[in-house]
């Protein structure tokens, strides 16, 4: 009831304020590069029409359809798609002259008619996704809406990202969230012209993903007998399967995954699953224990983080455990990056190990990073082979970056030149070091970009200040910068709507970082582009947000 109040409201907030009226700023999120707004108003009608040229691309065919039915959804106008017109129309068209990159658009709005230019189908849906910003909040409605004036300003705009990287993560791990969840962030990063959801699958407190090979994987290890992790985390109690009457859980099959991937690749999203290792594995060593690194192996993990929960990386049969799941993860996820974690790998359970102990005296490591570092290499090596490209956490460069770490164990052997670094923790010199050692980077410090910190901790202009590309690192850098992801993580967050609130509105920052150029940035306009224009599409979506006060 709460939220269809909400929605009225808006609803009579933008019928009674004039949304269109042109002494009011326009504030798409994120803020295109170049704007100049116009005189007049485009009336959308259920005679205007879709116009895609006399093309047979199937892509742009693709595009059409998506905003043809979103627009069908609120207005109850089914648009045609046509192959020509310039009246009354929303015109969609491929231009490779275009000075832009291949996810810019130009967006030119008249009286007579929309045009949406771009290189690639992929720059016009981030096109139509400002035409969408344009029009009445209620745009973004699950069913018609009755009463609208469907009009939008006329604008010209010029776009384009500053940063070909802009992600958020999702934690299913320590909860769990099923496939409709999935879909509708994917729907807010499409809204927000992010294009990267990296989708963390695996850790000690649950295994998220289908592996047929390993079938135990998600009959048992994706399942515990208690609902609050924290209770199963002090509690002691081992792991269920999905048939016993205490469990809770869940996994997403193969099939569950294909849906999400193709739903995301019709948004020009692309699914990076993260497959924890060689640490945060004791779910898997739950399940098969002769993937754990110590002889006798605790049933459960009873806290954060077990040290027990490493794989023994010396051991074939692991090695072929890895690469067997790997196989079945490339089937599943076609995009270019897998990624591994690498994070928090407590070396105690490689201490009394023979195995590890003879690795390295056979590989010459002179200590338990140099082992991570030697793992990670192997695994680089051979996701490279299979056409794709490793990213893990900045742990993989073998730097100490935790507390509890010993303070002299670091590797100086060399890091994989194809992997690719997400930074989250440790002194942002590591970005640097990264850069210059010629690897890719992925900013997202944890200071800066975890969203399950409180707004005391991250508040929103923190969020929103934050840059991809750090200040003092030599700009002859920044191509090697990819950009930058936001991080759900959900060990403390169980309810749906409580996760809303943390997500919501830091995200919107967050999309505008890794979209708009830093001169483009101003928190008064952003603060009013959330009262103006997100807040009341956010109801219209059955949104909770955090109230956020300046």
């Amino acid at each position: 009831m709460k939220k269809i109040i909400i929605a009225c409201l808006w609803c009579c907030i933008s019928l009674f304020a004039g949304y269109a009226a042109q002494d009011t700023p326009l504030n798409i999120t994120p803020a295109p590069q170049e704007m100049t707004v116009k005189s007049g108003t485009f009336a959308l009608t259920p005679q205007t029409s879709l116009v895609v040229g006399r093309t047979q691309r199937a892509d742009l065919q693709k595009v059409a359809a998506y905003f043809q039915a979103k627009i069908n959804r609120a207005t109850g106008y089914d648009l045609a798609i046509k192959n020509s017109g310039n009246h009354n129309c929303i015109s969609l068209q491929i231009d490779r002259s275009l000075k832009l990159g291949d996810e810019g658009y130009r967006l030119s709005v008249t009286p007579k008619r929309v045009q949406v230019k771009a290189r690639t189908p992929q720059g016009l849906f981030y096109g139509m996704q400002s035409v969408m910003q344009l029009l009445p909040p209620q745009i973004e409605s699950e069913q018609p809406v009755d009463g609208i004036d469907w009009t939008m300003p006329c604008v010209e705009i010029g776009d384009e990202p500053a940063y070909g990287y802009r992600g958020m993560m999702l934690d299913v791990c320590r909860h769990f969230h099923d496939v409709e969840f999935v879909k509708k962030q994917l729907d807010i990063m499409a809204m927000f012209k992010m294009n990267y959801f990296h989708w963390h699958l695996t850790d000690g407190a649950g295994w998220r993903i289908e592996i047929k090979k390993s079938p135990r994987l998600t009959s048992f290890a994706a399942w515990r007998p208690f609902e609050k992790l924290n209770d199963w985390w002090t509690g002691g109690r081992t792991f269920c399967d999905q048939d016993d009457p205490r469990a809770v859980g869940g996994y997403y099959t193969q099939d569950d995954i294909r849906e999400v991937v193709a739903y995301a690749a019709e948004r020009h999203i692309t699914v990076i699953p993260e497959i924890e290792m060689p640490g945060h594995t004791a779910a898997a060593i739950t399940a098969y224990p002769e993937l754990g690194a110590l002889d006798t192996i605790p049933s459960i993990p009873a806290y954060f983080n077990p040290f027990w929960g490493v794989f023994n990386v010396a051991d074939p049969q692991v090695m072929e455990f890895i690469h067997n799941v790997l196989y079945e993860v490339f089937d599943l996820f076609p995009g270019r990056y897998i990624h591994i974690g690498g994070d928090e790998v407590h070396p105690e359970a490689w201490e009394s190990n023979r195995d590890i102990a003879r690795l390295m005296e056979e590989k010459h490591l002179a200590n338990y990073s140099e082992v991570q570092m030697w793992f990670t290499n192997q695994i680089a090596r051979f996701i490279h082979d299979n056409g794709r490209t490793l990213i893990g956490w900045n742990d993989i460069m073998g730097k100490n970056i935790h507390e509890w770490a010993e303070a002299d164990i670091e590797s100086s052997h060399t890091l994989d030149p194809h992997a690719v670094v997400q930074f989250w923790k440790g002194d942002p010199a590591l970005i640097a070091e990264a850069l210059k050692q010629g690897h890719r980077v992925i900013n997202s410090s944890h200071r800066d970009t975890y969203l399950d910190y409180n707004y005391t901790k991250l508040p929103l202009e923190k969020a929103y200040a934050f840059s991809p590309f750090p200040q003092g690192i030599d700009s002859q850098y920044r191509p090697l910068l990819l950009g930058s992801g936001c991080q759900m993580w959900s060990e403390w967050i169980p309810r749906i709507e409580d996760m809303q609130r943390q997500v919501f509105p830091r995200i919107a920052a967050y999309a505008e970082s890794g979209w708009s150029r830093a001169d483009q940035k101003d928190f008064g306009r952003f603060i009013s582009a959330l009262d103006r224009l997100l807040y009341p599409r956010w109801a219209h979506k059955g949104i909770e947000w955090y109230p956020v006060v300046p």
